[in-house]
């Protein structure tokens, strides 16, 4: 096995230990990559950024699924044609009974979160979003996670509505104390979404809309003063429950987490993928 795959069931053996079950945690990495669609919605080539970064054998995994994948035909101007979108696909790794590690595709999804396009939510340019402040409470505690956001957005580009919908932790503890710090760090992070602005679609299939979803991955790490930033490749945590946002005709559990770092995806945008993340 790899050293990063191994490093990576090193960190989750480690909080596991600590947890009050194995169940609870779970390791995982978003593999960030592109497709080439051909004009009937089928993957000409699939290519995964940096195999190295996050093992080979998973790697090798994303690109032999993504090839079996199919989309809804891309069409413009009412015609189907060739065309190519990012991919950040969710890779998550969970220890088995044998003490083997088994890895799956939980969720994945598609279309490019460039700051260039005007056919989806993107952040306004020379216009600085007002970061989430990190709890004194969870600083003080050594509590770090991940809150992913859902955030309803109206045609004036304000936020109007918002959601946390999964809490992951990188720390452990008891259930009730886990629940009292994903709601600390959702608190955090909805106070400042709310007071961001987002450039709406202007153009493409989106642009009529009279509002949209984004969806946005708000981390918070402590690091030591002066260290390295740490390598986020894998992380290691105990998964909080979904919650779906209510304004959202058909939510998707398995997309709420498969955003890379720094990124807004929009509700909409991209290729619809038809057939399912796993094979066989």
């Amino acid at each position: 096995m790899k050293k990063v795959i191994f490093a990576a069931c090193l960190a989750m053996a480690t909080l596991a230990a600590q947890a009050s079950s194995r169940q609870d945690v779970e390791s995982s990495a978003v593999v960030s990559g592109t497709i080439v669609l051909a004009k009937d919605g089928t993957v000409q080539t699939a290519v995964v950024d940096d195999g190295a970064r996050y093992g080979q054998p998973v790697a090798d995994m994303v690109r032999k699924a993504a090839l079996q994948w199919r989309f809804q035909p891309v069409l413009r101007h009412g015609e189907p044609v060739v065309a190519k979108s990012s991919m950040h696909v969710r890779v998550v790794l969970r220890k088995m009974p044998d003490g083997n590690y088994n890895a799956r595709i939980k969720g994945a999804t598609f279309g490019d979160s460039s700051t260039d396009s005007t056919d989806s939510l993107r952040d306004i340019e020379g216009r600085k979003k007002i970061p989430p402040q990190y709890p004194q409470r969870a600083i003080q505690a050594r509590v770090q996670g991940t809150v992913y956001l859902a955030l309803r957005v109206d045609r004036s580009g304000h936020v109007v509505e918002a959601v946390a919908e999964q809490v992951n932790l990188g720390s452990i503890g008891p259930d009730s104390l886990l629940e009292q710090y994903r709601k600390i760090l959702a608190e955090s992070a909805l106070r400042a979404a709310r007071q961001w602005n987002y450039a709406i679609p202007t153009t493409g299939p989106l642009a009529r809309q009279d509002s949209w979803t984004a969806h946005v991955p708000i981390n918070y790490t402590l690091n030591e003063l002066g260290a390295p930033k740490p390598d986020r490749t894998w992380v290691s945590y105990v998964p909080g429950p979904y919650v779906p946002a209510p304004w959202v005709d058909k939510p998707d559990i398995n997309t709420a987490d498969a955003l890379a770092d720094d990124t807004v995806r929009t509700d909409g945008a991209g290729p619809t993928l038809l057939s399912p993340l796993n094979h066989g």
